[in-house]
């Protein structure tokens, strides 16, 4: 393949790419600019009802190679344009399951960012597995390559939910990849459960809360199911009548923050419960936690590269988004372009509620000092929700509650007036007439 690319040349999208060359001209200036990198892998072995992500399942090994080889080719093309000898701080692999990849493939990949960028010791390299599909030898092959945390999606231990979400597994199978994953030498196992899945009850729930206690891992997260089939064809599959109510769903959110906290764990933003000693939690205790596109981080703020089919980048404020498509994502790399399809430059504005939404997000709280020039009425918009106990408004500021914890997709969305829902890797950019709206996960 060749890797000699030319950044944005000829991109159709040409005010994305004119965006983007200037957003690249700006950080190739600034050469001992540490980097973090997230990389989209779109296969799974199998769709789940509940998945809202876009996603290619049950893939054969050639096209996961080329689709390898694209990213290769984008990796090279922002290396030559930004230059190399930088450090690499945070890197993650995911977006459907990194174990689809077989090890040469990874060892690829790899191989091709080492190629460019420096992976100190202390570097935040993480993946999204499914437990399903894992062997010992891939894991051994992930932890030799430098990845030190790993995410299984859980999502609900119950046969019956199981049964009713399409994905099922028994727990024995998620305490042996947890061995395995521990026994390999990661440092940070991170399993994931999902609220309002269908037949999901208060009893069942609880059950899976103590099996997963008892599975002891490092850090835990708590997603919300969101019903949209009209969106997402997969999802008619699932009988309405079987979901949980709004009321239930709330109390086996609080159940699940109950149990986890009783566990040891201490919760982080809106979803995240981690152990005492977990970085998470002490750079929250020391006002230094972060939330980016990739996910909660105790690393420092750095330029976000996004590579992949529909990835997203941060480039010191502005925001990109690859082709959504795989094909025009791979023709545009062919065509030895930047794979760019949509940009939102960062307004002064803009810039100022995406930190009061990091505010939100890590510290529970906005200052009234940070609604002012122009954010007032967004700061009235969040006081209201008051009313329902999601915010307590103090004379300077307001705090995020218990209940608004479950809910901070929707303060987030107050914030610009908008409806809620969380800033980050699942997040499509903005609607446009005319524009080719992109699909993150």
């Amino acid at each position: 393949m060749d890797s000699c690319l030319l950044p944005c040349a000829g991109a159709p999208a040409g005010f994305a790419a004119a965006c983007l060359d200037r957003a690249l001209d700006t950080l190739a200036a600034r050469p001992r600019a540490a980097l973090a990198l997230s990389t989209r892998l779109p296969f799974c072995a199998a769709r789940c009802l509940f998945c809202e992500r876009d996603i290619r399942v049950a893939q054969p090994a050639e096209a996961i190679d080329d689709y390898v080889d694209g990213l290769v080719d984008e990796v090279d093309a922002l290396a030559r344009r930004l230059g190399g000898a930088r450090e690499l701080l945070q890197w993650h692999l995911g977006g459907g399951s990194a174990n689809e990849l077989g090890e040469a493939q990874l060892v690829r990949l790899v191989q091709a960012v080492q190629r460019h960028w420096r992976l100190p010791d202390t570097a935040e390299l993480s993946l999204d597995c499914d437990p399903r599909r894992i062997g010992w030898l891939q894991l051994r092959t992930m932890r030799g390559l430098g990845f030190r945390r790993i995410r299984f999606g859980v999502f609900d231990l119950d046969p019956l939910v199981q049964r009713a979400i399409g994905r099922c597994h028994a727990p024995a199978l998620i305490d042996d990849a947890c061995a395995q994953a521990r026994a390999d030498g990661f440092d940070c196992i991170e399993l994931e459960l999902m609220v309002g899945l269908p037949q999901q009850t208060e009893r069942r729930w609880e059950a899976t809360l103590g099996r997963l206690v008892a599975l002891a891992p490092d850090r835990v997260t708590l997603d919300h199911y969101r019903h949209r089939p009209g969106e997402v064809p997969a999802q008619c599959a699932i009988e309405v009548t079987s979901l949980p109510d709004a009321a239930l769903r709330r109390r086996l959110a609080a159940q699940a923050a109950d149990r986890l906290r009783e566990a040891g764990y201490r919760w982080i933003g809106a979803d995240r419960f981690v152990l005492a000693d977990d970085a998470l939690a002490i750079a929250s205790a020391q006002g230094r936690l972060r939330h980016n596109l990739i996910d909660y981080t105790a690393t420092a703020p750095t330029a976000l590269l996004g590579v992949g089919v529909g990835a997203a980048s941060d480039l010191d404020g502005d925001l990109f988004w690859n082709e959504g498509s795989l094909p025009r994502w791979r023709e545009a790399l062919r065509a030895r372009r930047l794979p760019v399809a949509f940009a939102q430059p960062a307004s002064g504005r803009e810039a100022q509620r995406r930190r009061v939404r990091e505010q939100l997000l890590c510290a529970l709280e906005v200052p009234a000092a940070a609604m002012r020039a122009g954010l007032e009425g967004a700061y009235a918009r969040l006081a209201r929700y008051e009313e329902q106990g999601l915010v307590c408004v103090l004379a300077d500021r307001i705090l995020v509650t218990d209940a608004g914890r479950h809910a901070l997709a929707l303060l987030c969305g107050a914030i610009d007036g908008t409806p809620g829902r969380l800033p980050g890797p699942v997040q499509d950019p903005p609607a446009r007439a005319g524009s080719q709206r992109s699909s993150l996960a």
